[in-house]
């Protein structure tokens, strides 16, 4: 173990065991020594501790004060074939960790974990929210692969991985989102939730003009969801779709859940002006939507 022979580890060494309290001996070491030295003793725990709460409290330092140095050792941590459900949580926060360095060196240990069906389903999750927010394309197979995937036993991982491809930013993705929604399997209530989630990470593509983007939501604001409705409302608020307006007040006048009228409403008040409100007041519509588009125009209109 000679790489850790280092000041700051004896220092470590001798006084771990005199407090209770972990965040008392990492201040007490972050007055003693310079912060370029804290990376070697992170490193050294991670390889070489077991003990839950002091790996948390490392982990956590570590993002705290954004040291990259310690971003191999991370690297290293979420490979370790540690199963149990504490060291899960571990290795869930030490990605999440990776995640806020966006370093593509990372991806590999990322695609392993995501890829680990024997892995807690939270570690997945975690490995495909940080390829999605590292933003290397090299993940897009892969995520798709697990997006698409109706084998896969977690729908959650599932939705991640969708989550993943939109923040990817490539529009590839708009073929894996219409190939998930026209299978079968998203009759079922359980698969309304990833259709949302497709729906919500369109929004992060470039769908504009684009023909296939168009057609996926215009289907999705007729779906038996109510929330897939409502989130295709809202990513097509934020498009600039071609009929954006008239496919939304279609739901605002059609749509026989409140809450996707009360969505509508406020996405056309979004996109256009208060003349929506005045409509929707003294129009053909029901009390509740009247009430709603009062207390609109009294929030936003009257200062």
């Amino acid at each position: 173990m000679e790489e850790f022979q280092d000041d700051i580890i004896s220092y470590f060494e001798e006084n771990c065991h005199k407090v209770s309290d972990y965040d008392e001996l990492f201040e007490a070491i972050s007055k003693t020594f310079l912060e370029k030295k804290l990376p070697i003793l992170f490193g050294y725990i991670l390889k070489t501790k077991s003990d839950i709460k002091l790996l948390n409290k490392t982990i956590r330092y570590i993002n705290k004060l954004k040291l990259k140095d310690n971003l191999c050792d991370l690297t290293d941590f979420i490979l370790k074939p540690l199963n149990n459900n504490s060291f899960s949580d571990l290795k869930v926060l030490a990605i999440k960790t990776i995640s806020i360095f966006k370093d593509t060196s990372c991806v590999q240990a990322l695609l392993y974990c995501l890829n680990d069906k024997n892995s807690n389903y939270k570690i997945r999750l975690a490995a495909a929210d940080a390829l999605g927010k590292i933003g290397d394309k090299t993940a897009f197979e892969t995520l798709g692969k697990i997006a698409s995937d109706e084998g896969e036993k977690s729908v959650y991982v599932r939705e991640s991985a969708a989550s993943a491809l939109g923040m990817l930013g490539d529009n590839r993705a708009l073929d894996i989102f219409e190939s998930i929604i026209n299978t079968k399997q998203m009759f079922l209530d359980k698969f309304s939730y990833l259709k949302e989630k497709i729906v919500e990470a369109m929004s992060r593509l470039d769908i504009e003009k684009d023909k296939k983007a168009y057609e996926i939501l215009k289907n999705s604001l007729l779906d038996q969801s109510e929330s897939v409705r409502i989130a295709s409302i809202e990513t097509i608020m934020n498009s600039n779709i071609k009929d954006s307006y008239e496919l939304i007040y279609e739901r605002l006048k059609s749509d026989d859940s409140l809450e996707v009228k009360k969505n509508a409403l406020v996405a056309l008040y979004n996109i256009s002006d208060r003349a929506i409100l005045d409509e929707a007041i003294n129009g053909d519509y029901p009390e509740e939507i009247k009430q709603y588009a009062k207390e609109i125009i009294e929030e936003y209109e009257n200062d």
